[in-house]
């Protein structure tokens, strides 16, 4: 049976950087935790009070091929560089990806992690992790991230959760999967159909074009 590729984007608004995956992650774990309090009563016990919930913490295993990957094409990679202070879009390059999810697992960066319409959530890197192997060069990579909560925020319930947004930061490109077309990608990231389909030279506004990168600039609403 075939399996769904998910359209899967981590993006650094701060720092201008964006890391297109190349591949499904082998796993996705998504944990939904809450806490609690403990309380010792004179003749009764321990007993446990439900608290707040907890940020949710998202864990990657497995989603980095190597360079000569047939997948590194339906990728991309955007950074910013000091040298030229220009940004840069290119293809996946396993070592540009190394560099940039150690740099966000060593800083307070907050990144956005997009997985098609499942997930939309701004999170921390709290840990970015390598396996060395005997006998053999692969180095499977697991990223965990950590749903970032904004203690400036207002809440609006009464149980003091922080709202969870729904609005997305639109990347410089998308990358098209099996079930976008113009009309879809513009819906989703509130663009200017007309504009995005003139920009990218796509004249069936209906025609999917999987693999293709779709340029956003120029069409925000």
């Amino acid at each position: 049976m075939a399996t769904k590729r998910l359209n899967i984007m981590l993006y650094a608004e701060s720092l201008g950087e964006q890391i297109v995956f190349p591949i499904n992650p082998k796993s996705i774990e998504i944990k939904y935790e809450k806490s609690f309090n403990n309380y010792e009563i004179i003749g009764f016990g321990e007993v446990n009070i439900m608290a707040h919930q907890k940020p949710l913490r998202i864990t990657l295993s497995h989603f980095l091929p190597e360079n000569n990957s047939i997948f590194e094409t339906y990728s991309g990679i955007m950074y910013f560089t000091n040298e030229s202070s220009i940004y840069i879009e290119d293809d996946f390059s396993l070592e540009k990806a190394v560099t940039i999810l150690k740099k966000w697992a060593q800083s307070q960066v907050i990144v956005r992690l997009v997985i098609d319409d499942e997930l939309n959530l701004e999170c921390m890197v709290a840990a970015f992790s390598q396996t060395i192997r005997e006998s053999t060069s692969s180095k499977p990579y697991t990223l965990e991230l950590l749903e970032y909560r904004n203690p400036t925020y207002k809440t609006i319930s009464n149980n003091g959760l922080i709202a969870r947004t729904s609005s997305i930061n639109i990347p410089s490109f998308i990358l098209m999967t099996s079930k976008d077309s113009v009309y879809s990608i513009a819906d989703k990231y509130d663009l200017n159909y007309k504009v995005l389909a003139e920009n990218n030279n796509i004249k069936d506004l209906n025609a999917n074009i999987e693999g293709t990168k779709l340029s956003t600039q120029g069409a925000k609403n």
